[in-house]
């Protein structure tokens, strides 16, 4: 569509095995998974998955992988260049830094831990490419479902600070306009099961919350899916899928099975306030499919999101694309009409304007 530059929104890979929340081997365009070794691939297929292969024989040092006995297990999460990958040796989970760029692998880091199941694990990486915040099971609790956020700097490969969590299923995202500084967190409040609050990262300070997100469950989990912030920051996504069927994988293909309910709120990035909430059903299975199945895609300046829902009466996908509400400054409204006149967002680069609106074109951070 005129204005969107991804326009994948279905994906047959499972979840946590093909693909992961931050890495869709069918969306992401930074490696090209064909140039795998096929050498290897009969003797690794079962054991990891094409993105987890592509990255151990083609970017891992052979001294780690063969000496130190080192295995990628998939890819925590990536911006721009850099990739986090969850690693594991002897039994024990670490991370691992690359550079697609300069094609470098630049280091490992974290503690060596027990080995950790890649549902268990979340991480971004900050706007500016600084640090790296991840979810983690704590093992210094006796509490089995106890998590800790840690924020690591990724060119020290340093544990900055952490901070234990109340709930197993909190999750976060990066505010776009601050560079490392700004989060969203889900649950974050102890006795807080269903808020949203922005938390300042240099003292777990929380700005604002919304003591609730979802007005059908008093809990978020399980149907919170993933939380993340308009291109702009001003809008905050969080989308619910129900799950109380289970698993319906087998019944996916014949149409069987009744399709999920999906729901995305939509909240004001500085008061955590609700705007509006679009619900819609799929086809999917809630527990195993790729969340490129569900979750939107948005137009190149942003004003717009797009989804693909099923109805019950046909066998096809319907595509929406709504318009959404503009928020923020005068300057932050002419980038939206500026972006809208070019298709293509690469041209933005050639323009002959100054150094930091280029950058503000680009969505860059704005604060630190």
């Amino acid at each position: 569509a005129a204005g969107f530059s991804e326009t994948t929104m279905s994906c047959n890979g499972v979840v946590f095995k093909d693909c992961s929340p931050t890495f869709c081997i069918s969306r992401q365009g930074i490696i090209n998974l064909n140039k795998s070794h096929s050498l290897f691939s009969f003797r690794r297929r079962n054991k990891f998955t094409k993105m987890a292969e592509h990255f151990e024989y083609n970017h891992i040092p052979a001294q780690l992988s063969s000496i130190q006995n080192f295995h990628v297990k998939s890819v925590l999460c990536y911006h721009e260049s850099t990739v986090v990958l969850h690693l594991v040796r002897n039994m024990m989970t670490q991370f691992g830094v690359i550079d697609l760029e300069t094609n470098k692998f630049l280091g490992v880091f974290g503690k060596k831990n027990v080995e950790f199941v890649n549902e268990a694990l979340r991480g971004e990486i900050s706007p500016d490419g600084t640090v790296c915040l991840i979810k983690i099971p704590s093992i210094k609790s006796d509490n089995n479902s106890a998590f800790v956020f840690q924020l690591f700097c990724l060119k020290k490969r340093e544990l900055i600070r952490e901070v234990t969590l109340p709930f197993h299923h909190s999750l976060f995202a990066f505010d776009p306009r601050f560079s490392s500084s700004r989060i969203a967190a889900t649950s974050f409040l102890r006795g807080e099961d269903n808020s949203l609050s922005l938390v300042q990262l240099d003292s777990w300070s929380v700005l604002r919350t919304n003591p609730r997100v979802d007005d059908m469950h008093s809990s978020l989990n399980p149907h919170l899916k993933d939380i993340f912030f308009a291109k702009d920051g001003y809008l905050i996504f969080a989308i619910m899928v129900s799950s109380g069927a289970g698993c319906c994988c087998r019944e996916k293909r014949a149409r069987r099975m009744q399709p999920v309910d999906v729901c995305v709120y939509i909240f004001n990035a500085d008061t955590t306030q609700t705007l509006h909430c679009i619900q819609y059903n799929r086809f999917i299975c809630a527990i195993h499919s790729c969340p490129v199945n569900y979750l939107p895609i948005f137009s190149n300046c942003g004003s717009r999101m797009a989804i693909v829902l099923n109805d019950k009466e046909t066998q096809y996908d319907h595509l929406q694309i709504y318009k959404l509400p503009t928020a923020g400054s005068l300057q932050n409204r002419c980038r939206i009409r500026i972006l809208q006149q070019f298709q293509y967002p690469d041209i933005i680069q050639r323009l002959p304007l100054p150094t930091r609106l280029i950058q503000y074109l680009q969505f860059q951070p704005e604060f630190a």
